[in-house]
């Protein structure tokens, strides 16, 4: 008996309780006093197990009033120009946004005897839109700060509004000048912190602010390949390259799937049918070069290289790739050619065998010229070059390089 009791007096006194915070809420905020702990209580009540449905709403919308009349007071020391706090300034409007939203979601979803009582979508609009503008503008604020994470947030509350009912009727997504470039600053937040999710929900928006939209589609293919979704990634890539074929990401990125693969044959397609809509990028080359070495075509390969820096005189890769697409000839040629030395074809095989040699000499060369801090690249090939070719002074230079890296 004595257990029943005190289970009963349990489930009794916690809708008391909650109502005796709401009310002592409200005489805190009729008497504009406490009102940060005011709101902190009313939060943990609100998360709290055993509270009714429709104190709960009302433990968040009391929040919310809180914070109205906390930014209220910020508000009113800038126009007295009071010494104010900026950053409590704008806290305080997401609070509002953040906790009104709850409430209005909270009070659409059925309570305790399954009955639904929303917030009037009238009230919901007539207490947030005084203060949608500020939220662009913390927006701004944190953004110019470079605190990102706290930037993304004011401007995807600013931007999801139009998701809430009470908003519907604004249409905001087609009347909203600003929601592009909200959307803009929300997505390159949003690469700052590595906030996948924002910019997958964001970019498509951001895209109608005009502001490098080939950089916002070049985050959205990194935010899909990241999250897993590969298919999505190939199709924004593809997108990519269709619209903004001149900047390099996307038609690297495709190719680097293909290669990854081991599907070199529709690499090689995919670099062909680029050469045969522009032939004047040194990239299309260089891949097709690329391609061609994977294959094992590798006088098909120096050729392409050959175009290539015919574009680009300097395009250190496609130096490279003619540097290995020679060294390949040279070591294949090797292994057939000719060692007896009674045999007037081993006289002409080692010619042939020295010029493949000098062949890949001058482009690795240039390698190093291009680019001498990447030992990795260009010392273990230059080091098999000059002992090939006797070059005695050079290969010991090199020889102390590979040594030391």
């Amino acid at each position: 008996m004595k257990r029943f009791a005190f289970i009963l007096l349990c489930v009794v006194t916690l809708p008391v309780f909650a109502a005796s915070v709401i009310r002592q809420a409200r005489e805190a905020l009729k008497k504009n006093q406490n009102l940060e702990q005011t709101a902190k209580t009313l939060l943990a009540e609100a998360d709290k197990e055993g509270v009714k449905h429709a104190d709960r709403v009302e433990c968040l919308r009391l929040a919310a009033e809180c914070s109205r009349k906390l930014h209220a007071d910020e508000n009113r020391k800038m126009f007295l120009k009071q010494k104010a706090d900026t950053t409590r300034f704008y806290a305080h409007i997401l609070d509002i946004f953040l906790r009104v939203g709850k409430a209005d979601s909270l009070s659409r979803t059925p309570d305790e005897k399954g009955r639904v009582r929303p917030l009037s979508p009238r009230r919901v609009r007539d207490m947030l839109m005084p203060y949608r503008n500020n939220l662009m503008g913390g927006g701004k604020f944190f953004y110019i700060k470079a605190n990102y994470a706290e930037a993304f947030r004011f401007l995807d509350t600013y931007i999801r509004c139009n998701e809430l009912e009470a908003f519907a009727p604004d249409t905001l997504e087609l009347t909203d000048t600003l929601m592009p470039m909200a959307a803009y600053l929300a997505v390159d937040a949003a690469r700052a912190t590595g906030n996948y999710d924002g910019i997958i929900r964001h970019a498509t928006l951001a895209q109608r602010a005009g502001l490098k939209s080939h950089l916002i589609q070049e985050y959205l293919c990194t935010a899909l390949a990241a999250k897993g979704d590969s298919m999505a990634s190939a199709k924004a890539l593809t997108e990519g390259l269709r619209r903004f074929e001149s900047h390099p990401f996307f038609f690297s990125h495709i190719l680097d799937a293909l290669a990854s693969q081991g599907r070199y044959a529709e690499g090689l397609a995919f670099a062909d049918s680029m050469l045969s809509v522009n032939d004047t990028r040194p990239l299309y080359w260089y891949a097709q070069s690329l391609m061609l070495l994977k294959l094992g075509r590798d006088r098909d390969a120096i050729d392409a290289c050959d175009s290539c820096l015919v574009r680009d005189p300097d395009y250190v890769d496609a130096h490279y790739t003619k540097g290995i697409a020679s060294l390949n000839l040279a070591v294949t040629y090797t292994e057939t050619a000719c060692t007896d030395l009674t045999d007037p074809r081993c006289k002409r095989d080692r010619e042939v065998i020295q010029s493949l040699y000098n062949l890949a000499k001058l482009p690795m060369e240039r390698v190093r010229e291009l680019a001498p801090q990447d030992t990795d690249r260009w010392a273990a090939p230059l080091y098999r070059i000059y002992l090939h070719l006797n070059m005695g002074p050079q290969f010991d230079e090199i020889d102390r390089i590979v040594n030391r890296h």
